[in-house]
């Protein structure tokens, strides 16, 4: 049976949202690839698919990097109390405020400036900061505590809008349902990239609360969660950037910094930090993987592959070996061509030592919006979709959250 995803975007939309892919490789490239919809505006042949590349949206892209380098010179601000804390609908709140200290001026707890607003009266996971500059103008690492305010369960996904946070795009959130509570071992993070249907250049809205609506609108793991079909006894801290668009290769820079934010807001296992994504999130999840392996512990690309020849391949390629895979693709995809994946595996086998064989999920005459499927887990062998799988490679069969949980950096 062939496998479909959840989707009803107007076809409209989707004709406007023929996206921009970027490679594994360090070079991005101009490539075909849609996001949720079952329209599908061009063929297999990728030369039909290309598009001109639109301008990308200044305030989405050019956002400040956020900067958590070490620096002496830099003053340092201390949480007076727990980073995060739970409190009950209408309970009281008290902000329990911060410490900062400066190697020449000294203490500037004084100068804290706290923005965030907490309201007891309402279910939701609200995020206070605090921010000081000494004399110099040298800014402190900006610190922030997570404030929960639950009833008999607490809020499911919450948007983080550019501008309201440190982060460089704006992002969904979720937390699971014990974070904050005491507990032996702290949650891993995942990381979930969208199509490029998602990107900012491909929407008519630039408001930073409403625009978050594309990334839903892509499907995939924010869209489960805002669905009420996650399973909420997964561990995960997850976050879904929206990454407004891709001008060239110094997304994975940006990218490097939004999980430096997010390893640094929230109080995640470092040594377990995940990417997926699908299409052209998937390219970038993989990219990353090449560039930054020794900060994620596994990767699960889906609908993307290698869009470069084997020969073309970067010098440092050979990095992801460090990193365990697991990629997908549908054989009827006529957006990415499967081959890609193939050509993916055998790449990282034949060329590199993977310290992990890579697996390969291909799921027969599926196209390319597989992804929701597999999040969901109705692809699963023996699952609701009644899926088939290309023999020669790895069914699947093991759910992918568990999947990425089975592996850690400290397996290194």
């Amino acid at each position: 049976m062939t496998v479909l995803a959840k989707t009803n975007l107007p076809a409209q939309a989707s004709l406007q949202r023929c996206l921009i892919v970027i490679t594994l490789g360090i070079i991005a490239l101009l490539l075909s690839s849609c996001g949720g919809s079952q329209v599908r505006p061009c063929e297999r042949n990728i030369e039909d698919c290309l598009v001109d590349i639109p301008p990308p949206v200044e305030v989405w892209w050019d956002a400040p990097l956020p900067d958590f380098s070490e620096n002496p010179d830099r003053p340092v601000i201390s949480l007076l109390g727990e980073r995060t804390q739970v409190f009950s609908v209408g309970e009281f709140y008290l902000e329990e405020g911060a410490l900062a200290a400066d190697e020449q001026d000294g203490d500037i707890s004084e100068q804290i400036v706290i923005t965030g607003d907490v309201d007891t009266s309402r279910v939701g996971d609200y995020l206070v900061r605090y921010a000081v500059t000494d004399s110099d103008g040298q800014a402190a690492i900006e610190q922030a505590r997570v404030i929960r305010v639950i009833d008999n369960n607490p809020q499911h996904l919450t948007r983080r809008p550019l501008g309201t946070t440190a982060a460089n795009f704006g992002y969904f959130e979720h937390l699971p349902t014990n974070y904050g509570e005491p507990a032996q071992q702290k949650p891993p993070l995942l990381i979930y990239l969208h199509g490029s249907g998602g990107n900012l250049e491909f929407t008519t809205d630039t408001d930073p609360v409403t625009s978050l609506d594309a990334v839903l609108e892509n499907y995939g793991v924010p869209r489960l969660i805002d669905d009420r079909e996650w399973n909420n006894n997964l561990p995960f801290v997850v976050v879904a950037p929206h990454l407004g668009t891709i001008p060239g290769v110094g997304f994975k820079d940006r990218l490097d910094a939004f999980v430096d934010y997010a390893i640094h807001t929230y109080d995640i296992d470092v040594n377990r930090v995940y990417l997926t994504g699908w299409s052209s999130g998937g390219y970038l999840s993989s990219a990353y993987a090449v560039d930054f392996p020794e900060k994620i512990a596994a990767i699960a690309p889906i609908a993307s592959g290698l869009a470069t020849e084997i020969e073309d391949l970067p010098d440092d390629f050979c990095n992801i070996e460090q990193v365990p895979v697991w990629l997908f693709h549908g054989t009827g995809d006529q957006i990415t061509p499967f081959v890609r994946s193939i050509r993916a595996y055998n790449a990282i086998v034949d060329l590199c030592q993977p310290r992990v064989i890579p697996k390969l999920s291909l799921i027969l005459q599926a196209r390319h919006h597989i992804h929701h499927a597999v999040y969901d887990l109705s692809a699963l062998v023996g699952g609701s979709q009644e899926a088939t799988y290309d023999p020669r490679y790895e069914p699947y069969d093991e759910d992918i959250f568990q999947w990425l949980l089975s592996h850690s950096l400290l397996d290194r």
